[in-house]
């Protein structure tokens, strides 16, 4: 039970828990089939939970004038979980959602600027907006004017097999191994979700110390992140 294995390893093991040979003569459409459900499994598991060992901060430099920034390159708006303004010496959250009410305050089709950065939203091409239109540069010796984003950043590289994982090996073996013996009709595959679903929640429990974001704010629904209470179900082929 480990995070950082390889990719390599991974394979052995799901065939090792499949029932498959483990002789290098492995064809290489199935090693490419096992190696695809490894990655996908991994990524089904990362949607679906908020690991706290990947959660980071990233700071984006404001610009006067600037409407629409990137966001950073290892994370994606769907798992920002809290965006803070630094308005002098305090992070302030803040809101989600820039519509009607907030330009028809300081219109940003207009150009209008103003201070402080009140709100932010989803912009196209993996952007993000802030509302109003800041009047000032971010400073670089204190940080004043800064952005600040709180979330879970996206996995590494997971293709060649020197490619380490991000999330526990075991845990990815089993729910691949579930699906591999669910599509070949084998009798265990049952027994592998399940033994699946056990190490899951085992992980969960362990992780929990730590309290979870909402995007926008608020409580989560139940669990850690608000998705954490629910097993993934992987379907059968």
């Amino acid at each position: 039970m480990a995070r950082g294995t390889s990719l390599g390893q991974l394979i052995e093991d799901l065939r090792s828990e499949v029932g498959h040979s483990l002789q290098p003569s492995l064809g290489k459409s199935t090693r490419d089939v096992l190696i695809n459900t490894l990655q996908r499994t991994q990524r089904r598991l990362w949607d679906d939970y908020s690991w706290p060992f990947l959660r980071v901060r990233r700071d984006i430099t404001i610009n006067t004038g600037q409407r629409y920034y990137d966001l950073p390159a290892d994370m994606v708006f769907e798992r920002i979980e809290v965006v803070e303004y630094k308005n002098g010496h305090t992070w302030d959250k803040l809101g989600y959602g820039i519509g009607r009410h907030e330009y028809n305050q300081h219109d940003s089709d207009r150009n209008i600027t103003s201070h402080p950065i009140e709100k932010y939203a989803a912009y196209e091409n993996n952007q993000i907006e802030f509302w109003p239109i800041p009047n000032k540069n971010t400073n670089s010796a204190d940080g004043d004017g800064a952005i600040r984003i709180h979330g879970i950043k996206n996995l590494s590289a997971f293709v060649a097999e020197a490619d380490l994982a991000d999330l526990d090996d075991q845990l990815i073996v089993l729910y691949a191994a579930g699906e591999v013996l669910a599509r070949q009709k084998q009798a265990d595959a049952q027994n592998k979700l399940a033994q699946a679903q056990a190490h899951y929640a085992r992980l969960k429990a362990r992780l929990s110390k730590t309290d979870s974001f909402v995007i926008g704010g608020g409580m989560p629904e139940s669990g850690y992140g608000g998705k954490g209470s629910r097993p993934i179900i992987l379907s059968e082929v």
